[in-house]
């Protein structure tokens, strides 16, 4: 693996942005060919950003700060090619979408869009327009999606933020698969300007960060409402002052425990490590009781709303296009397809159902631990398709019995946060997930930062090899 010193070791080094920004983008031009994080690097406009910033034409709180943003997200100058041969002539967007406009405006540097499965449907690392993007702990094993690219540029040091969206799983799990923070902040919270249907939206901006404070500083910078989402307008402002460890003790919190959420089963690797952060928690002064999940497994609804996204983008032409998209993404369509209206609302009316149960828990509880999946991460190979096994035992589908714990809060809009913990027998890293009220975004960072600092999880060994030279 190609050796990834941090941004603020490059600064350390360098006499100007300009050069550390030159070498960052030497750097992740260089892994291309071990990790393949990038759709495209965009070295051009990150060193006129860096001259910018140097010449004091330009600054912010992120002034500096290499970013990557996910294929499917508008760059300005940059083309969207959403991972699938059917938009590898995109032309460039024309404009930055909302949350990449106020990165810029803080001085953020765009290194370059990071890969993405096809159109951001299948949970695992790998698209027909860039291939594979290889997990920097073990190639052999998924990164996680869709926001691939994502999560690998963050853990191997390339980038400190990564503009990532979660629709049910995107961002939080190629974060647990890669050994990093990933946050899905309250629907609304980033907003999302580009979705075609935004009252019953449930795609999600978030970001990846390696470190709490960075999460804070994304949040903070890209929080906010804009007239073209309707979920963003009237949303209370974020209180940064509140993240940090000391305000984030658990003593004296509320934590529901919820193992299994309609899947069949948990693996013992996963229960154990789970368990074992529980019981962290209550050394540190909370109060931590196991939850019974009582109601449908949630990915069923989540299914039927997604699906008929995809057969709203690709139905009218899916005869035509087939044999050029995954065959997963192509099922997808034509069963998104047979879904008749009584269907769509249904999965509607579940979806409030969803939501106003997991409200009700938080009449009890500050917070909600859960995993992030039932099992460790599948082989990078696994086609999307293939049924799963835990502990060997055959379980079905992937979306339903290995990761219900992600989408089940895409449908309730709450903030959710994957969390490294520890690492694997087999070396691969393990992960929770921590759940907090609507807008509770500042409470959840805090209580990370708490366990940051109590529990410093484990990096990628090209990455601590970096970190170690600097002490």
């Amino acid at each position: 693996m190609v050796l990834a010193r941090t941004h603020m070791n490059d600064r350390a080094k360098a006499g100007s942005i300009e050069e550390a920004i030159s070498g960052t983008l030497d750097r992740c031009e260089r892994s291309q060919s071990d990790l393949n994080a990038f759709a495209r690097i965009d070295r051009d406009g990150a060193l006129a950003t860096a001259r910018k910033l140097d010449a004091g034409e330009q600054s912010g709180p992120l002034a500096g700060i290499p970013i990557s943003v996910k294929d499917i997200l508008n760059v300005s100058g940059l083309p969207t090619n959403w991972g699938s041969r059917l938009m590898q002539d995109a032309a460039p967007a024309v404009a930055d979408t909302v949350a990449v406009a106020r990165l810029r405006a803080a001085g953020a540097v765009i290194i370059g869009k990071s890969t993405t499965t096809e159109f951001a449907h299948t949970m695992m690392g790998s698209s027909p327009l860039t291939g594979l993007t290889v997990n920097p702990w073990n190639a052999n094993i998924t990164c996680g999606g869709s926001s691939c690219g994502g999560g690998v540029s963050v853990a191997a040091g390339l980038v400190r933020i990564a503009l990532t969206t979660d629709a049910g799983a995107s961002t939080r799990l190629p974060a647990a698969c890669t050994g990093v923070l990933g946050l899905k902040p309250t629907l609304g919270r980033i907003p999302h300007d580009l979705v075609p249907e935004g009252f019953a939206n449930f795609i999600h901006l978030g970001a990846i960060t390696r470190n709490v404070s960075d999460m804070a500083l994304a949040l903070e910078t890209m929080a906010g409402p804009t007239l073209s989402d309707p979920h963003s307008l009237a949303v209370p402002p974020v209180d940064i002052s509140r993240i940090n460890a000391r305000a984030g003790d658990p003593a004296g919190k509320r934590i529901g425990l919820i193992m299994r959420t309609g899947n069949a089963r948990i693996s013992r690797t996963m229960s154990d490590t789970i368990r074992r952060v529980a019981s962290n928690f209550e050394k540190f002064g909370a109060s931590v009781s196991e939850i019974e999940w009582t109601i449908d497994n949630p990915e069923p609804t989540w299914r039927i709303l997604q699906q008929s996204n995809w057969a709203a983008r690709l139905g009218k032409q899916i005869d035509e296009v087939e044999s050029k998209i995954e065959p997963s993404l192509a099922e997808g369509v034509r069963t998104g397809l047979s879904y008749s209206g009584p269907d769509l609302q249904g999965a509607l009316n579940r979806r409030t159902t969803i939501f106003r149960h997991v409200q009700k828990l938080f009449e009890d509880f500050d917070f909600l631990l859960t995993p992030v999946m039932s099992r460790e991460p599948l082989d990078a190979m696994h086609k999307p398709l293939e049924p799963i096994s835990i502990d060997g035992e055959a379980v079905g589908d992937m979306r339903r019995e290995w990761t219900p714990y992600l989408n089940l809060f895409d449908l309730s809009g709450h903030p959710a946060i994957s969390v490294p913990t520890a690492i694997s027998d087999s070396g691969v890293p393990l992960a929770f997930q921590l759940v907090a009220p609507w807008y509770e975004e500042a409470g959840l960072l805090a209580a990370v930062a708490f366990y940051e600092q109590q529990h410093p999880w484990p990096l990628p060994d090209a990455v601590r090899e970096v970190e170690n030279s600097k002490s």
